[in-house]
C-alpha cells in the first residue's frame, strides 16, 4: 500500500469520524433510536431462529455486524428483509 493510499484512508476516516461527533452532538437521540432498534432487532432474530428451529425448519439467521446494522439503521423493514431474504435463498 503506497503513503498516498494510507493518506487518502486517513482523510475518510477523519472525514467520518468528524461528521459521526457532528450528528452526535446534535442529534443524540439518533444514536439512541439506532441501539434500541439493534438490540430489539437482534433479539428478535434470536427468538425467532429458536422458534423456528423448535418447529423443524432449516431457516436461520446470523447474528453478525451486517444483521445488527441492518436492524438498528431499517429497524422492522430490515428485520423483515433478513428474514425474506433467508427464505428466499433457502428454496434458491
Amino acid at each position: 500500500m503506497s503513503i498516498e493510499n494510507m493518506i487518502l484512508i486517513g482523510i475518510i476516516v477523519a472525514c467520518i469520524a468528524y461528521i459521526g461527533v457532528c450528528v452526535v452532538r446534535r442529534r443524540p437521540d439518533l444514536i439512541v433510536n439506532f441501539i434500541l432498534r439493534a438490540s430489539a432487532g437482534t433479539a428478535g432474530i434470536c427468538v425467532v431462529n429458536l422458534a423456528l428451529q423448535s418447529q423443524g425448519y432449516g431457516i436461520s439467521i446470523a447474528v453478525n455486524g451486517v444483521s445488527v446494522l441492518t436492524n438498528g439503521l431499517l429497524g422492522l423493514p430490515g428485520f423483515l428483509l433478513l428474514f425474506g431474504l433467508a427464505v428466499y435463498y433457502s428454496f434458491a
